[in-house]
């Protein structure tokens, strides 16, 4: 058996299904969703964000056997990793474009970025915390660069993610690694945000579908011509390759907003929820059988389809609306989050390194043992740390929203 075996994959995510029956993980249940726009996306996020754990505990052994940390040849893992991360960026795509559709491009824009930050900060500002308490330690609670160097490079980190640049901590190489260097997605999250504004007023009328329909298949064409130059490898980082990995961001972005807009046309066929997710499962079997990574057109297409088809109400054959899945989608942010801290965590142990790194087998068993770890301590974060700050978030936009503009809001929403 190999590292890069398919197999374990999916022991993991049974297994994780399974151990989320347990009574205990009742403390990340939520209220079904009424929308089934929104409902079958409230099953596929923990798989998501499982999904990029097991690609970077595949990475955890190569970074243990080598001392680098970098991506892995194409195939199932690096599939795993990517299309994950794009899929997320779908979604957002989808809720926040689907909130102007909503609002007639004209939400409460203050209310959208304080809920932003309650939603985002409380996990993220923990997770940064004890990344940072891991690099003092490791550090021996010493300075090993000046106060000032020190003291810039952590404003840096708890920015929010508002800040691109990510830096070591006082000389301790890697920093970012403690998080398994997932938080890059934050501050391009943060970015999507901030275009919200620019991209408001195509939210109106009949211009939505064709504003974000148009820059998907713009980005599509960028894709087709990048992905055929002969220096796109992802082991080999070029200009062109850069290009095809920034038309790749945007069209997960516009896949989310085109599929916002195709689910609420009323006119549109619905595919019976067999069908649909018959075909849904198509798409992602033909991505990931056909394909090593997402950087080509196709990909992105099968993406988007597999995709539209959820958000459209496909279960996957009931699976997206398991109670399990809807508790690891709950807690799919501190999942993601925290992923790093538990591999970093679970491999400085020297008997479990030792243990795991002697055989295949033993280590995809010290990764499921790490997994339910994770699964454990994303079911508290989630219950006393995000449900926190996002109730919060909602009590200070209440406060700050005036009566007028919640009338106006109101109605929208019934129109």
């Amino acid at each position: 058996m190999s590292i890069f075996s398919i197999w374990p994959y999916f022991v993991l995510m049974v297994a994780a299904w399974l151990v989320l029956c347990a009574p205990v993980f009742r403390i990340a249940d939520e209220p079904l969703r009424p929308d089934r726009r929104t409902a079958t996306l409230d099953g596929l996020r923990g798989f998501l964000a499982l999904s990029v754990f097991a690609a970077h505990l595949a990475l955890t052994h190569r970074y243990i056997e080598t001392g680098a940390w970098q991506p892995l040849p194409p195939g199932f893992h690096t599939l795993l990793a990517q299309a994950g991360v794009m899929l997320f960026f779908m979604i957002t795509g989808f809720l926040f474009w689907g909130k102007l559709l909503d609002s007639r491009g004209r939400p409460d824009w203050t209310g959208l970025y304080i809920g932003r930050v309650f939603r985002i900060g409380p996990m993220y500002l923990l997770a940064v915390g004890l990344m940072l308490a891991i690099v003092a330690w490791r550090t021996d609670f010493t300075l090993r660069e000046p106060a000032w160097a020190v003291a810039a490079a952590v404003l840096h980190w708890l920015a929010l993610g508002l800040s691109p640049l990510q830096p070591d901590v006082n000389g301790y190489r890697g920093t970012g690694l403690v998080l398994a260097g997932v938080t890059w997605t934050i501050f391009v999250e943060w970015l999507f945000y901030g275009s919200l504004r620019l991209m408001a007023g195509a939210a109106c009328g009949a211009r939505p579908l064709r504003f974000a329909g148009g820059g998907l298949l713009l980005c599509l064409a960028v894709l087709a011509v990048a992905s055929g130059a002969a220096d796109t490898s992802i082991t080999h980082p070029t200009p062109t390759l850069l290009v095809a990995v920034l038309a790749t961001i945007l069209a997960a972005f516009f896949s989310g907003m085109t599929a916002a807009c195709l689910v609420r046309r009323a006119t549109r066929p619905r595919l019976p929820d067999r069908a649909g997710s018959l075909l849904a499962l198509t798409c992602l079997g033909a991505l990931f059988l056909a394909f090593g990574d997402m950087i080509g057109p196709v990909q992105i297409i099968l993406a988007v389809v597999f995709f539209t088809l959820v958000c459209d109400g496909a279960t996957l054959f009931g699976l997206l609306s398991t109670r399990p899945a809807r508790r690891m989608s709950a807690m799919s942010y501190s999942l993601y989050l925290m992923q790093g801290l538990a591999l970093t965590l679970v491999f400085a142990v020297p008997p479990v390194r030792a243990f795991a790194m002697a055989d295949p087998i033993q280590f995809w068993l010290v990764g499921g043992l790490c997994a339910l770890l994770l699964l454990a301590v994303s079911a508290m974060t989630y219950r006393w740390v995000e449900q926190p700050g996002i109730a919060l978030g909602r009590r200070l936009r209440s406060r700050l929203a005036s009566p007028g503009r919640r009338g106006r809001m109101a109605a929208l929403r019934s129109q």
